[in-house]
This record gives structure tokens, sequence and C-alpha cells, in this order.
């Protein structure tokens, strides 16, 4: 059974004639990208089977992948990503929660701030989180959990149910970071945002034995899930490749076309993310 199929079978809300007419929809905005069925599903389920809410978001995502190639295209293995993987961390755990939640997991494995660079960070986790929808099919939602142990201040600055943005071991440095970016989240995001002072506050929202042996769970140790899934990135070369690709045509779209600044403001001021 291929995984569309499988998408089918393991959601009834999920309808085959709502995802044929999304395939419809396409085919009358010549400056979007081709879409397969199974990519047509992943946006269908995120905006919860709504049709007209997944028009939109399909339109909104291509266009903000094509206005930020710099942070979301151009992933090169042989470049930034490579150094990119040996300063920050992000892994899907094998297990879900109760809720079937996918959880991704994140740690800094070199906290020298000269070495990090926030645009490939957004990149990593965008890779990170896209593939594993590709090759295991959607989830009813995605917790991700950020392990902030020597982050300082130099440090700030899809598709998905997103359910938590949890931060833990977090020190009083997050407080004056999230000053800085609160301005720019939208309340919907405020309310998934969440403080942890160690892991083992975590557990009312994520169960501890699905995380590595490091934060006192029962899977391998974070850095045996760090090479899997560098691994699984560079085997998989060839979708990211073929995501590079899919990027609007302003010149074809329907009515006014849209820039920069309809996005980010003026001439794109917080467009790039690294801050000093």
């Amino acid at each position: 059974m291929d995984i569309v199929q499988k998408e089918y079978e393991k959601d009834d809300k999920l309808k085959e004639e709502d995802v044929k007419m999304l395939q419809n929809w396409l085919l009358t905005q010549p400056h979007l990208p081709k879409m397969s069925e199974q990519e047509t599903i992943w946006f269908l389920k995120s905006c919860y089977y709504n049709n007209d809410a997944t028009k939109i978001t399909i339109d909104n995502y291509f266009t903000m992948r094509t206005l930020s190639g710099e942070i979301l295209r151009n992933r090169d293995f042989e470049k930034n990503l490579m150094n990119c993987m040996d300063v920050i961390v992000f892994s899907v755990l094998p297990q879900k929660t109760p809720e079937n939640y996918t959880v991704v997991t994140s740690y800094f494995r070199d906290t020298h701030t000269e070495h990090f660079s926030c645009n490939d960070s957004i990149k990593l986790f965008d890779m990170v989180t896209m593939l594993d929808i590709y090759k295991n099919g959607t989830h009813e939602g995605l917790r991700c959990c950020f392990d902030m142990k020597g982050v300082t201040y130099g440090h700030e600055g899809m598709p998905i149910r997103l359910k938590g943005l949890h931060f833990f071991n977090v020190s009083s440095v997050m407080d004056k970071i999230l000053a800085i970016i609160k301005p720019f989240l939208k309340k919907e995001v405020l309310e998934m945002l969440y403080l942890h002072e160690t892991v083992d506050d975590l557990q009312k929202f994520v169960p501890l034995e699905i995380f590595s042996v490091d934060y006192g769970g029962k899977y391998v140790p974070r850095e045996v899930l760090h090479e899997r899934m560098k691994k699984n990135l560079m085997e998989n070369t060839e979708f990211f490749a073929h995501q590079d690709t899919q990027i609007v045509d302003e010149s074809l779209r329907p009515g006014k076309p849209k820039n920069e600044s309809d996005y980010f403001g003026v001439a794109g001021t917080f467009r790039k993310l690294d801050l000093d």
C-alpha cells in the first residue's frame, strides 16, 4: 500500500473528492507550482479539511518559500548546512505522544554564538519536519521541544498542525528574547509557547519516556538520534531538490502580484533573521 492510500485509510475525515477538488483548483492557478496528491493532502489535513483555508495556505506557503529563498530553499549540504548540523540538532522522536502528536526535539551541540546562524537553523528545522511527513505521512499535531541549556542573548534572532512550542532548561535570558520577538508573534502562536525550567516540567505535555536517555527517557542517546537524522537528510537530497523547484511565478498570478512588502513590511525589514 502506498503512502497516499495509507493517508485515506487512517483518516476517515480525509475525503478523496476534497483532494481532487483542490487539485482541479490548482490547474486554475498558473502561478503556483505543480503539487502531487500526497502534497495536497498535507495542506488539506493541516487546515482541518477546510478547502478555502487550504487554498490560502498553499498560496502563502509557496509565495513565502519563493520570497525567502535564502532561508527556505537552496539546501546545499556541502556548504552552510553541514556546519549548522554541527551547531544545532533537530530530531524527530520515533514514538508519538498519547494524542498521536509527533515530537521534534532540539539542542545545541555548540553554544558559541559566532557559529550560530538563525537562518540556517530555520532551514534545517523546515527540512527535518517536511522530510518526516514525506517519509512517514501526516500526523495529528506537532510539539517542538527546545533544550535551551547554554543559550545566551546572542542566539536570538508549513503544512503542519502546530500544537506547542516548548522551551526547557530555560534561563532568565529567555525573558529578554521573548520581549524582542513577542510584538511579531500572532496571538495564536503566543498561546502555544511554553517555558519549562527543567525537562521534568514537560511531562504534562510529552511523556518523558519517549525522550532519549539523556533526558531520563527510554530511547537511544540524543547523539545517536542526531546521526540517524543527519543520514536520513543526506539520503533524501532529491526530495529537497524537488521542493526547491516549487516556487511561484508572480508574472502568472491572477490579479495583483505579491512581493516582500506584502509579507515582511517595507523592503522585507524582518526577513533576514541573523542578529548580533
